[in-house]
């Protein structure tokens, strides 16, 4: 139950609802928000307090999500299923344009365009609250939020609103202007960004996104990064998706991440989102991407650069990682309000539109995912893995079947 200005040094978060007589009953809203106290004053603008103000303010948000964190830690090394913590991470779907069209696309014709005065209206007081206590805030999503008419007055509302929560999005790095790079390394927030990629030169970039920028990519990523190199923000990570067309040129790409001087590689096995996709997963080349893996780990160790691969194919043993703790510190929201917990989870009917936020946290749903984690029983865990590496060897590990889809199996008859 949210009471007052969760921007005020005195907001607390009760832990149980108030009764019906209390002075301020949380079902009539005209009490909560009276009148000549919007919701829309709840949120302090930084820009127009005292310096000082601003860093007592800061310091107690950190003090906040400082306690917050450790909870969460504690619950999760606890076992427990309902949570007194919220979540470290939050992801909000903030889909744009694209101006791409790539072979692993997961994007569909539904996606609802982000809209940051709409988005305000429907969660600004269920969910802003508990963005301030996370540690990090990662706008996800399909297409391009960076190409939306309000891009900037979207970093900046997060950026005053929130500047002590790291912020992470990915993009295809065209909307990289230099406008927008200057924006982020001078912002209040510490930011990473993740450039999609996927290839160390234009003719395969071409390739993969159908897009004819690369050079125009390299040259804008050239000036963020020369811009970040006194103060080390942003930090940005190259992405490489792995699939049969470009999985060779892996070597190159971390070669090509090393003389940009970026913070790293992140590589990430494709998934199949449709049939015509299936056989661009490296689940139908193994020796060849684990022979791609071997040689790039040999170079990034002597190029002294960070690379982040997945779990390679037909290993005697993969290491046992434990009980995934996702669902005790992460929640992804759509743009409408409705929770995707991770890409491997079964469908999850939780939505922020007719529930407060711990309501969903520790919804039905979510108490069954932790228990049957817990007790070893969780099907969402037999086909992640980044959870259980070992699953890398199951074709089903490579399908999203979020939708109840099973149209897509390792058979060849599905490709007609």
């Amino acid at each position: 139950m949210l009471i007052g200005n969760f921007f005020d040094l005195e907001f607390k978060l009760l832990d149980k609802p108030l009764p019906c007589d209390a002075e301020a009953c949380p079902c009539d809203e005209n009490e909560v928000w009276p009148e000549g106290n919007s919701k829309e004053d709840t949120l302090v603008n930084l820009e127009d307090i005292s310096i000082e103000r601003k860093k007592n303010i800061i310091i107690d948000w950190d003090e906040e999500r400082a306690k917050n964190a450790l909870l969460n830690d504690n619950e999760y090394n606890s076992k427990k299923v309902v949570l007194n913590s919220s979540s470290k991470t939050i992801f909000i779907q903030a889909s744009g344009p694209c101006n791409s069209n790539c072979a692993f696309c997961s994007r569909g014709s539904d996606y609802e365009i982000f809209n940051l005065e709409v988005h305000r209206r429907r969660f600004e007081n269920k969910l802003y609250p508990f963005i301030s206590k996370a540690e990090r805030l990662i706008f996800t999503g399909s297409g391009e939020f960076l190409l939306l008419p309000e891009a900037e007055e979207i970093l900046d509302f997060f950026d005053n609103g929130f500047p002590h929560v790291e912020k992470i999005f990915s993009t295809n790095g065209s909307p990289l202007t230099p406008r927008i790079c200057e924006k982020i390394v001078n912002s209040e927030s510490k930011y990473t960004i993740h450039i999609s990629l996927h290839a160390s030169n234009s003719t395969l970039h071409r390739v993969l996104t159908r897009t004819d920028n690369f050079h125009k990519i390299i040259g804008q990523l050239e000036y963020l990064l020369d811009l970040n190199r006194d103060t080390g923000n942003p930090e940005v990570f190259l992405i490489f998706v792995a699939t049969t067309l470009n999985i060779e040129d892996l070597p190159d790409f971390v070669r090509l991440a090393h003389q940009l001087s970026v913070d790293g590689v992140i590589c990430y096995y494709n998934y199949i989102y449709i049939p015509t996709q299936k056989y661009l997963s490296c689940f139908f080349k193994q020796e060849l991407t684990n022979k791609m893996f071997n040689e790039t780990k040999e170079i990034a160790r002597r190029l002294n650069i960070k690379v982040d691969l997945p779990p390679r194919f037909g290993l005697k043993e993969y290491p046992n990682l434990g009980i995934c703790r996702e669902p005790w510190s992460q929640i992804m929201f759509t743009t409408q309000g409705h929770v995707l917990p991770c890409d491997a989870s079964e469908d999850c009917h939780e939505s922020l539109e007719n529930k407060h936020f711990m309501d969903v946290w520790n919804g039905e749903y979510y108490q069954n995912l932790r228990r049957s984690l817990i007790e070893g029983k969780a099907s969402c865990f037999k086909h992640c893995f980044r959870a259980n590496p070992s699953s890398v060897n199951d074709f089903s590990s490579h399908v999203i079947h979020r939708g109840g889809r099973k149209d897509i199996d390792i058979l060849w008859g599905d490709n007609f």
